[in-house]
């Protein structure tokens, strides 16, 4: 079944089991969500999940060397 790619909150819940259903560890399908939700979002949500992201990684990603 494929990954909802609508960017939202609820979508993130839905890929999450999505992905366990299909056999991903629990970490794993995590993952896969919030990439697919990080690259979705569309305005301030967008803005607000770079911001987390950044902060998560140490650096923002504007500031990546490539």
């Amino acid at each position: 079944m494929p990954l909802d790619k609508s960017g939202t909150e609820a979508s993130v819940g839905k890929n999450i089991k999505t992905e366990m259903k299909a056999g991903k560890p629990k970490k794993q399908a995590i993952a896969i969500a919030l990439n697919v939700e990080r690259d979705n979002a569309k305005g301030a949500r967008k803005s607000m999940l770079k911001e987390a992201y950044g902060r998560f990684i140490g650096r923002k990603e504007d500031d990546s060397q490539g």
